[in-house]
């Protein structure tokens, strides 16, 4: 099946890995509610973020915490990438036990408002270790916003010297690895020099990152989750390639990312979720 994302062409490289480490979680079940407005959005968006907010709960639950509008900023989400990138832990496993619209009135507004409301049992993963204030990651895309067929260019810069994981998170949560590949071996980035991938210089060899609408939709949203590590992590072949255009559908889901990425302590990483949009002309 043609992957509805990326067509990527790389050059040859190569780098030894070693990999992460193999700790027990710590994690726990909890059941949650959230909710969601559905002013201005979709059914679909809203119920969306109504999982979110319940997730985002469960993580306060379990790590006893309150993850505040500053911890997200600090942490550069946005919304629809705030559970995953909260440094307390992160839901592993969800199964939603009721959702419904709730219509909720107010004598202030000439019309009620709709609520999309969820009840979900979450399983829930305690970060290891404590962030490293010195080891942070700068990253962004040309645009959060593009048409079908344009060109992705990414501009990456860590604080210190470190090993480079790309992953591209599709619209269903699978997960394809974008670097390190079969071609690029070597992942090793300076500390504050910027990365652009792909550079001027890469492109005049015929590689390009384009993105591409979902077949049979309008618009379609993804994300792309960089990681740089101080020492190499090797994820093995549980997340397919994203390479040629060619998506098997084989690939491990995002669940099954969190699970690898929480066992390694968080002073050994910095990470980044870059999301955006690819519409129809």
């Amino acid at each position: 099946m043609q992957n509805p994302l990326l067509l990527l062409t790389f050059i040859s490289l190569y780098f030894f890995t070693i990999p992460p480490s193999a700790a027990t979680e710590e994690v726990a079940w909890v059941t949650v509610e959230g909710n969601s407005s559905m002013e201005n959005i979709t059914k679909e968006e809203a119920r969306r973020l109504a999982i979110e907010d319940a997730e985002r709960n469960a993580v306060e639950q379990v790590a006893g915490v309150t993850v505040s509008a500053d911890t997200l900023v600090s942490n550069f989400t946005v919304s629809s990438d705030v559970i995953s990138a909260i440094p307390y832990g992160k839901v592993i496993e969800r199964e939603i036990l009721t959702e419904d619209i709730q219509v909720i009135k107010d004598e202030t507004k000439t019309r009620p408002s709709s609520i999309y409301h969820v009840k979900l049992k979450a399983k829930v993963a305690k970060e290891k270790g404590n962030i490293d204030p010195y080891f942070k990651l700068e990253a962004s895309l040309n645009r959060t916003v593009f048409k079908d067929g344009e060109e992705m260019q990414l501009k990456i810069k860590p604080t210190r010297d470190c090993y480079l994981t790309i992953f591209n998170i599709l619209e269903d949560d699978s997960v394809l690895t974008l670097i390190p590949n079969r071609h690029i071996r070597d992942t090793f980035i300076k500390a504050d020099e910027y990365l652009i991938f792909p550079d001027e210089g890469i492109k005049k060899m015929g590689i390009n990152l384009k993105v591409h609408v979902v077949e049979g939709k309008n618009i379609t949203k993804e994300k792309i989750y960089i990681l740089c590590f101080k020492q190499p992590v090797d994820f093995g072949n549980k997340f397919e390639e994203g390479l040629f255009g060619i998506y098997k559908g084989s690939s491990a889901f995002i669940k099954e990312l969190k699970r690898e990425v929480v066992d390694i302590p968080l002073s050994e990483r910095a990470e980044r979720f870059l999301p955006y949009e690819i519409r129809k002309e």
